[in-house]
């Protein structure tokens, strides 16, 4: 199983991205002190909306029927606190294929 990092900028984002050989769309939106993820399908319908960017767990794993792998968060922040500039910095998004 292959895990690649999904590059980040700092502020709100979204931007196209291959996940298991399918195309999708990834958008970062960050609120109430906090960042959420929403995946969309090539024409920006949604598929998973709203999924906090909590570090130590999968956050697909309850998904796997729309998609197959997993996504992890990665926070360096001592408390895991998430700011408005710390993503792509403090916090890191990773891909992983399907076993």
């Amino acid at each position: 199983m292959a895990t690649y990092e999904i590059p980040l900028s700092t502020g709100n984002q979204k931007f196209n991205v291959q996940l298991n050989k399918i195309s999708y769309k990834l958008q970062f939106i960050y609120r109430l002190d906090a960042w959420f993820i929403d995946v969309m399908d090539g024409s920006e319908n949604k598929i998973i909306s709203g999924l906090a960017l909590n570090s130590g767990i999968d956050l697909l794993e309850q998904h796997q029927h729309l998609i197959k792998g997993s996504l992890f968060v990665t926070n360096s922040n001592k408390d895991e606190s998430q700011g408005f500039y710390d993503l792509g910095s403090k916090i890191q998004l990773y891909w992983s294929d399907p076993a």
